[in-house]
C-alpha cells in the first residue's frame, strides 16, 4: 500500500494525530534508527511576533520523535508514550525548520531487551530544531515508555 516507510509513517501521523496534518509537519525521510522531518511556515503556527509558535515547535519536536520511534519499534506489538518533555528555546524559527534524528542499533538492541526482560522500556530521545541556515532553533529531550499494546 505504502512505496516506503517514510510514507507510512507520514500516513499514520496524519491519520492518528489531526493536529500533525494540520499543521503540515512532513516526514522527508525515515528507516530504522533515522527519521528527518520538517515544517515549513503556515498562518496555523505563527504568533504574535511573526515568528513559530512554541507550542507548534514542541508539537513538531515531539512529531520529530514519534517519527523515529515509529521507524524503529514495531508499533503493532508496542505502544509509546511520551512520559516527560522539556524544550529550551535557543533563535525564533521564522519560515522553516527541520531536524534530524537517529538512535543506534545498540541502543535500540538495549531498549527492546529491556522490554522483554521487564515489559517497558524508557527512551530517552533527544531532538534539535535547526533553522535553514542549520543554526539551532531549540533542543528538546524526551522520555518515552515504550510497553507492550497488551499490557
Amino acid at each position: 500500500m505504502f512505496e516506503s516507510l517514510k510514507d507510512q509513517i507520514q500516513y499514520s501521523l496524519y491519520e492518528t494525530l489531526p493536529l500533525v496534518k494540520a499543521m503540515q509537519i512532513r516526514v522527508e525521510e525515515a528507516r530504522r534508527g533515522y527519521a528527518r522531518v520538517s515544517m515549513d511556515r503556515t498562518p496555523l503556527i505563527i504568533n504574535h511576533i511573526n515568528a513559530f509558535h512554541a507550542g507548534a515547535l514542541y508539537t513538531f519536536a515531539e512529531t520529530v520523535a514519534a517519527s523515529l520511534l515509529a521507524a524503529s519499534f514495531d508499533l503493532v506489538r508496542y505502544v509509546v508514550i511520551n512520559k516527560h518533555g522539556e524544550i529550551k528555546y535557543r533563535r525564533l524559527v521564522t519560515e522553516r525548520c527541520v531536524s534530524e534524528v537517529s538512535v543506534s542499533e545498540e541502543e535500540l538492541a538495549e531498549r527492546v531487551h529491556e522490554l522483554e526482560r521487564t515489559g517497558k522500556t524508557i527512551y530517552t530521545c533527544p531532538v534539535v530544531i535547526k533553522n535553514p541556515d542549520g543554526m539551532v532553533a531549540s533542543e528538546v529531550t524526551f522520555d518515552f515508555v515504550i510497553r507492550p499494546v497488551d499490557a
